[in-house]
């Protein structure tokens, strides 16, 4: 016979040496008031009447230990079997039934503790299937025919089930929160048993926990057992066929609300929620996303598409824009903008997925690209009211524009791409459409720049051309600050741009010093007024200044070395000054792609103002222009300037 055999039929006391660790915890009961335990020992029905479970089952054993000894020794004598009547085996089993019931209703009532003394009698039932559990240990080992009929009592395992069908049972009846008006039963549903859970949850944390040895981690049990019972509850519902908006509140609870409850500080601290399961498989949630991300994308496109309809409407009843503080306004981009941010909001929350949620940005690429249809529309129509409308659609693409920049994050990056390229597209027809209108009604004045006419009233000329500017200045003021100011540095560049264009086209040559002399300081005193003229009115072109004074200092100089010199610094300063060659022009390329083709050759902006110097010798211009040549990584770094912005020479074209 083995040691654990001797030792059993000894009729040794099997007693709990230590507790063993939990894997279950507990449940929903009507409790008794607990007595104080008296000095003399307690038989064991006053102490089950005490919730006393820990010492009832200590008297369990011992009395299973006699009975089991007495088994083994095979007595015949039926006296003696009476006179053990209490330990008889039907005695015994009715008694563990007894104990167990109360341990069971202790157990079922573990959510509904309402006092210190309630937690104490949990503890103990706690400790009492503690003790059972022990107990079934101390068979482990024995053969089947060995061991009494009745281990393992299995309470640990028991106690698992109780919880799981407790849990259960908890969410099934969730009460119906009245103060919430949903209008949706499958809305009511989940946010009754979502309720619950939380509630149920914080219990454990803040009650029930401290009734189990730490190392039980009762509250992870608790988490896993709702978490599977919400995720049966939720795959239930996704199974109907949910409407968009149901399908909305599925969604929210899965990816936002569940994680909200999870979170709390208090439930964090105790659980590790890495260790469960998502509450929706992907095959169950993919499709509902679909669905939800589908009906956002429509929802988005139709308010888009009527909120364009509007504007578009009121343009061809020939409505003027509304001024306020003498600046013409629109409200498109702020319903634009609210709406679109405030649907990826709600696709961010619903999927908790920010990536998923830029699915719906791709609505503002297909409203822009409407918006421009609009736009070019506007522009070609010239109606009426199509400046005003321009003019108030300006503040709106800038706003556009700015919202797209700040919220990169929301946009993957070719629809960022493609919807900033749509507003500087819209931007820059709009600035063309306006400065276009100045440039037409200066076209006669332009004539007269580098004339010989010009050459005698320089200041008369430019000065006329500065009051018909200052006439269309006039109606700009009614753009907002901002645009103002983008469309005017646009304008102040075209006017220089033009204004050198002419110099450098028209016939009139300067001989000598003194004439050459003469038109610099001509250049330089234009260049203050138009400078002044534009700056004043809202250009921030300050950059613009020094290119006439620059080119004055070419035309005043006499050594060619000192022209060197001079045009170095300015090729410096201007990378683009030599590149708007033939090609260009003729092929419409952009400035940075044509620097490789055009670097040894093209000389076009030198040779031509150059050529104002006539008494320059063909050798000399030769040298001068050889001169100009860079090496690869000068190359690079002008290109690098060119798309910085400083371009101005590519905006004088050259035939």
């Amino acid at each position: 016979m083995t040691n654990k055999s001797s030792c059993a039929l000894s009729g040794r006391h099997l007693s709990c040496v230590s507790y063993p660790k939990m894997r279950g915890k507990l449940g929903k009961l009507i409790f008794h008031k607990k007595k104080l335990k008296n000095t003399v020992d307690l038989t064991f029905q006053q102490n089950l009447q005490a919730h006393h479970f820990v010492d009832a089952g200590k008297q369990l054993i011992d009395r299973e230990g006699r009975l089991y000894v007495l088994k083994q020794e095979g007595i015949g004598a039926k006296k003696k079997l009476l006179e053990e009547e209490e330990d008889s085996e039907a005695k015994l089993v009715k008694d563990y039934e007894d104990w167990w019931k109360l341990v069971k209703e202790t157990l079922e009532n573990s959510l509904e503790l309402h006092s210190a003394e309630e937690q104490e009698i949990l503890k103990e039932a706690v400790q009492a299937i503690l003790q059972e559990e022990e107990q079934d240990k101390h068979w482990e080992g024995f053969k089947e025919m060995e061991r009494p009929p009745w281990r393992p009592r299995r309470c640990q395992q028991k106690h698992e089930a109780l919880l799981q069908t407790l849990v259960q049972s908890r969410m099934q009846d969730a009460p119906l929160d009245s103060s919430v008006e949903t209008h949706s039963s499958i809305n009511d549903n989940i946010l009754s048993k979502g309720k619950q859970l939380r509630e149920d949850l914080l219990k454990v944390v803040t009650c029930v926990s401290s009734c189990y040895p730490e190392q039980d981690k009762v509250c992870q049990l608790y988490t896993n057992l709702y978490h599977k019972s919400f995720s049966d509850e939720l795959r239930k519902v996704a199974n109907f066929g949910l409407c968009d908006g149901d399908c909305i509140v599925l969604l929210s609870w899965v990816n936002n609300h569940y994680h909200y409850i999870l979170n709390d500080s208090r439930i964090k601290e105790v659980t590790d929620c890495t260790q469960l399961d998502p509450l929706l498989p992907k095959d169950i949630i993919g499709p509902l996303e679909q669905q939800f991300l589908t009906s956002k994308e429509t929802e988005l496109s139709t308010w888009l598409h009527n909120a364009l309809n509007r504007e578009e409407a009121a343009w061809k009843e020939g409505k003027i824009p509304e001024l306020t503080d003498q600046k013409y306004s629109c409200v498109l981009h702020i319903d634009v903008i609210q709406c679109f941010d405030g649907s990826v909001r709600c696709a961010q929350e619903v999927l908790g997925d920010e990536t998923k949620a830029q699915r719906i940005s791709c609505q503002m690429s297909n409203f822009l690209t409407d918006y421009n249809i609009f736009h070019d529309k506007v522009i070609k129509e010239k109606k009426t009211n199509s400046e005003a409308v321009l003019m108030a659609n300006l503040w709106c693409i800038t706003q556009f524009g700015d919202y797209i920049i700040k919220k990169a994050h929301l946009f993957p990056e070719d629809v960022r791409t493609n919807c900033l390229s749509l507003l500087n597209a819209m931007r820059d027809s709009s600035h063309a459409y306006f400065t276009s209108i100045v440039h037409k009604d200066l076209k006669e004045s332009y004539k007269k720049l580098g004339s010989s006419k010009w050459l005698r009233d320089s200041e008369g000329i430019c000065e006329e051309l500065l009051a018909k500017v200052e006439v269309h200045l006039q109606k700009f003021k009614h753009l907002q600050e901002r645009c103002c100011q983008e469309l005017l540095g646009d304008l102040h560049k075209e006017f220089l741009a033009e204004y050198v264009r002419k110099m450098m086209k028209n016939k009139i040559r300067f001989a000598d010093k003194e004439k050459q002399e003469k038109a610099a300081e001509a250049v330089c005193k234009n260049s203050d007024s138009i400078h002044t003229r534009l700056t004043t009115a809202g250009s921030n072109m300050d950059w613009l200044k020094d290119i006439l004074p620059k080119l004055a200092g070419l035309l005043k100089l006499q050594d060619p070395d000192s022209i060197k010199l001079e045009l170095s610094d300015l090729l410096r300063d201007y990378p683009d000054f030599r590149y708007d060659c033939l090609c260009c022009t003729l092929f419409r390329r952009n400035v940075s792609t044509c620097l490789s083709i055009c670097f040894f050759y093209s000389k076009c902006h030198v040779s031509a103002w150059l050529s104002l110097k006539t008494n320059l010798s063909a050798s000399d211009l030769k040298k001068i222009l050889n001169s100009v040549t860079f090496s690869q990584d000068q190359l690079k770094e002008e290109r690098g300037s060119l798309r910085c912005g400083k371009s101005f020479f590519s905006f004088v074209r050259i035939k």
